[in-house]
């Protein structure tokens, strides 16, 4: 686990977030970047219902996720 992850409490909501994803979205190849982007954006809205859903109370998004996905999409800071 990364430095960035407070605890084990932030791995919880972050399945949660992706059972959402899967119910949102089927699995697709043929999707667009902004589409990507459009469904990140999303989901980090959605933060707080997966916190909810796995029991763990509202929690701030974990910082080392957002610095994983800012590398995905090219940006450094």
């Amino acid at each position: 686990m990364t430095g960035n992850m407070r605890s084990d409490e932030d791995i919880a909501p972050l399945i949660e977030l992706l059972k959402i994803a899967a119910d949102l979205w089927p699995p697709s190849a043929d999707i667009s970047p902004s589409e990507v982007f459009r469904q990140d954006q999303i989901l980090l809205e959605m933060w707080p219902e997966a916190c909810r859903r796995s029991g763990v109370g509202i929690r701030q998004f974990p910082p080392g996720v957002i610095k994983l996905w800012k590398e995905g999409i090219g940006q450094t800071h």
